[in-house]
């Protein structure tokens, strides 16, 4: 190939020649030509076919105008009116041929009636990147206006006012606050939003006038005038100009009269589509969290038997709703690439998405009471992974004591420092402070318990005043378990009902015959073994109330010839055991006791319940003890005894054995006792002894902490000058807590309760009225003393209930299930209230903020 006189020849077969003066080949005839191989442009032609095309396109870039072309300077009222005009305009263009290059600059488009063929000067406004806080200095055009629209336009009220001072004659005058509200008629203040104020001028103007062509000082030149500056506002804001530019302004920020409105429109309607999908998906799961069931099924398709609850709920809700019908239609089993929001995947991402919100609504309330004390404790699950259940007691912002479960923590230990080294960072990553710790319960396990390397021990050392305090229903379990194991009658009865259970349950032709000897609405027998002593109680009042039907069961199957030998011999020893009236005697007397312990135990595990019902419930029991023993009410369970069987004793069956005597003894000091005084003496006065013993030791570490707290409860009763005495005692204990006031604020509420003549029992019931009737801003440091009693955990039953939810939520269906899905689904379970109260359009929110793929747009500098 070679170059003659600027024109192209090319030394082949093929003949063809591009002289001088004939047309430039086009670049796609080079390029066809390059392809058989045997043509090749050089570099330098590459270069200026470039340099054209980018010539082509810069000129086609210059003749086609600005979008803020096709918008009239702001120099009218209605802007409706002038854009549809504009449309006309340019349609009149259209028609008449003139292509979108040829378009015209349109200075002013109520004067237009027709279209020029010839471009115009660019705007000359300056295109600034940040508008200006001071309304004097805005560049009224339609850049202004939407940057202005686009974000809060700051009234400058912060400023500092005085340096609007101004002399009118003799007086001075300033611009007060008071002209950026208008007070109605009722007494109500409205914040007069089109107010703004100029620091240059030191003037005011009406935001909406000064934008869209108003005619007033408040448009153009800005107010001054302070004397009257009140009197022309009112005026002005009811002007019919005013009103006008309000209308404009108003429809101007809701996107009327722009370009891009249909766009706005589809997106809305898209944005508006996809969150009646979310919004549906979010109510699934939420029901579905809050009753602890699964969400997955073997196959994840719409239609299929197997789909799991999840999918299973979503086909139930489009049977009656049209809208999720269509959707699972088009979108249900495209498979993964397809968005469709009903993915396990989806599901997964908004359950922690609302795990979230409800650990940070829990946190900010924590954060708000201040004060709160943890309750702790652990079980292995179904995995055998041991679970830590950490669980937060506080007072809300209404008064009233809450325990909210946070998570279970996975495999801490037993020993007492990993336990502390769990809960310290557990506190330390939500940013809670442990200095503001009131309390602490756990069971009376040694490593909890523990006075000198226990965990209480340990959290005390970081702060003094996270009072421990035992469970107190644990702590009455024990009391029983005590008892009943402090002589032989006791622990003999306990064993005979459990076995009574165990031989009638392992058997279902013997459980058939024990229940169709019950009469109606009585119980079989239960369980005596259960953690808890309300097992207890069910068994032996089961017992009680069926006693003669279960000797006939018992006699019926010992002289069955058709049963095992073995349990023909069972059944006849439990019916020798069950025939004594020992037996019965301690059946009688044992469901007297245990009703007691049982209610006291169901009252004991309540959330709103304050370490003063703790102390007088146990006192109530030892007070029922202390009651009981006498003759007289061994007498009455005697009488009771007898009408199941006859009284007769079994140590009067049995021959005394008498004692061989010495040389220089005789018989006439000897004691022979009955065996009514056998039974009344060791058995019966030894457990009521032993039972009161045990409830005044645990009720003594109730006591020495209600103690400092017990004058709030009798404020009207007490004196002041006992209440002073008692109230500074306790502020010198939280000196940093309570102020010197505290004692005058205690004898001022005592007299504020006597004169509002209303029955205020409890620490809960005074706390709630102190925040229901916003007393706290009058006595603060009662409201603070309330919150640090309340806010101590009396027990830690909370922490038990939430193993139930761990056994339904973690079943041997989803044994492999942990870590933050566990707690996920766990806190979605335990904190249902929270859950429900959850805002949709938030969680969409915060869905629609993890899915968004927008990046930072960066410029070149």
């Amino acid at each position: 190939m070679i170059f003659e006189g600027g024109g192209i020849k090319k030394k082949t077969t093929a003949k063809w020649e591009v002289k001088i003066g004939k047309s430039s080949p086009s670049p796609n005839f080079f390029l066809s030509k390059m392809s058989d191989s045997r043509s090749r442009l050089s570099g330098y032609k590459y270069k200026k076919i470039a340099e054209e095309k980018k010539n082509q396109l810069n000129n086609l870039v210059q003749k086609i105008p600005k979008i803020d072309y096709f918008f009239k300077p702001t120099t009218f009222l209605n802007e409706v009116e002038n854009y549809e005009s504009t449309q006309k305009t340019l349609a009149s263009c259209s028609n008449s041929g003139t292509s979108t290059t040829d378009v015209t600059y349109i200075q002013n488009v109520t004067s237009s009636e027709s279209c020029s063929n010839n471009t115009t000067e660019k705007d000359n406004v300056p295109i600034v990147d940040s508008i200006s806080e001071d309304p004097a200095e805005w560049v009224i055009n339609d850049l202004t206006i939407d940057r202005l629209l686009l974000k809060e336009i700051k009234q400058n009220i912060d400023y500092d006012l005085l340096s609007t001072k101004l002399e009118f004659g003799n007086k001075t005058r300033y611009l007060k606050k008071s002209v950026f509200y208008r007070k109605l008629l009722n007494g109500e203040q409205q914040l007069r939003k089109f107010l703004i104020y100029s620091r240059s001028k030191n003037a005011v103007f009406c935001i909406p006038c000064r934008l869209f062509g108003g005619s007033t000082k408040l448009a153009t030149e800005g107010l001054m005038d302070w004397r009257n500056v009140i009197k022309i506002v009112k005026q002005h804001e009811v002007s019919k100009e005013h009103t006008n530019c309000q209308i404009v302004f108003l429809r101007r920020s809701n996107n009327i009269g722009r370009i891009d409105s249909d766009l706005c429109i589809q997106i809305n309607n898209e944005i508006d589509y996809w969150k009646n999908v979310l919004k549906r998906v979010i109510a699934v799961i939420k029901k579905l969290g809050s009753r602890g069931l699964p969400f997955r099924g073997s196959v994840e398709k719409f239609g299929s038997q197997n789909n799991g609850n999840f999918m299973m709920c979503l086909e139930l809700i489009s049977e009656f709703d049209p809208f999720l019908s269509n959707h699972i239609v088009q979108h249900g089993n495209p498979g993964s690439g397809h968005t469709s929001y009903l993915s396990s995947t989806t599901c997964d991402e908004i359950i922690t998405l609302i795990t979230t919100q409800v650990t940070n609504v829990i946190i900010k309330e924590i954060k708000s009471a201040k004060y709160f004390s943890i309750v702790i404790d652990s079980t292995p699950d179904i995995s055998h992974t041991d679970q830590l259940a950490y669980v937060i007691r506080y007072v809300r912002d209404d008064g009233f004591p809450v325990e909210r479960f946070m998570c279970f923590l996975p495999n801490i230990g037993h020993k007492s420092e990993t336990l502390e080294t769990a809960v310290l960072s557990f506190l330390t990553k939500h940013d809670i402070d442990i200095n503001n710790c009131r309390g602490q319960s756990y069971d009376n396990a040694a490593n909890m318990s523990g006075i000198y390397s226990g965990l209480q021990a340990r959290i005390v050392k970081k702060n003094p005043y996270a009072y421990y305090v035992p469970c107190a229903a644990h702590s009455l379990n024990l009391v029983g378990t005590c008892v009943a194991e402090c002589v032989k009658e006791g622990l003999s009865f306990f064993n005979t009902i459990q076995h009574l259970y165990s031989f009638f349950s392992a058997s279902t032709r013997r459980w058939d015959i024990l229940k169709s000897s019950l009469t109606l609405g009585k119980k079989v027998v239960k369980r005596a073994d259960g953690t808890r002593w309300s097992a207890r109680h069910e068994a032996c009042d089961s017992l009680y109330q069926n006693y003669d039907g279960i000797m006939k069961n018992l006699s019926l199957l010992e002289e069955d010839n058709f049963e095992k030998a073995t349990t023909r011999c069972e059944a006849a020893g439990l019916r020798r055991q069950l025939d004594r009236f020992e037996t019965v005697f301690m059946t009688v007397f044992w469901n007297t006791i245990l009703e007691r312990f049982n209610s006291t135990s169901k009252e004991l595990q309540k959330v709103n319940i304050d370490l003063g019902i703790v102390v007088k419930l146990y006192e109530s029991l030892i007070n029922f003890i202390t009651s009981i023993r006498n003759d007289k009410c061994f007498n009455e369970y005697v009488i009771l005894a007898k009408k199941i069987k006859s009284e007769e004793y079994e140590f009067d069956k049995v021959r005394t054995k008498k004692r061989k005597l010495q040389a220089d003894e005789t018989r006439e000091n000897e004691v022979h006792m009955t065996g009514s005084d056998k039974l009344r003496i060791e058995t019966y006065f030894t457990i009521l002894d032993r039972v009161k013993s045990e409830l005044e030791k645990r009720c003594a570490a109730y006591t020495n902490t209600f103690d400092k707290y017990d004058f709030l409860t009798n404020l009207i009763l007490l004196s002041p000058e006992e209440i002073t005495q008692k109230a500074n005692k306790l502020q010198e204990l939280y000196s940093d807590d309570l102020e010197k006031s505290f004692a005058c604020e205690c004898v001022h509420f005592r007299a504020y309760l006597q004169s509002i003549n209303t029955n205020i029992d409890g620490v809960i019931e005074l706390s709630i009225h102190l925040r229901g009737n916003n007393l706290d801003t009058v006595f603060p440091n009662v409201d603070i003393a309330l919150r640090m009693l309340l806010c101590m955990a009396i027990t830690n039953c909370s922490a038990e209930r939430s193993f139930s939810t761990l056994k339904r939520v973690k079943n041997y269906l989803r044994a492999s299930m942990e870590g933050d899905k566990l707690n996920s689904l766990s806190l979605l379970a335990i904190e249902t209230e929270l859950v429900n109260k959850m805002d949709f359009d938030a969680i969409i929110d915060d869905f629609a903020t993890q899915k968004s793929r927008r990046k930072p747009m960066s410029t070149r500098h």
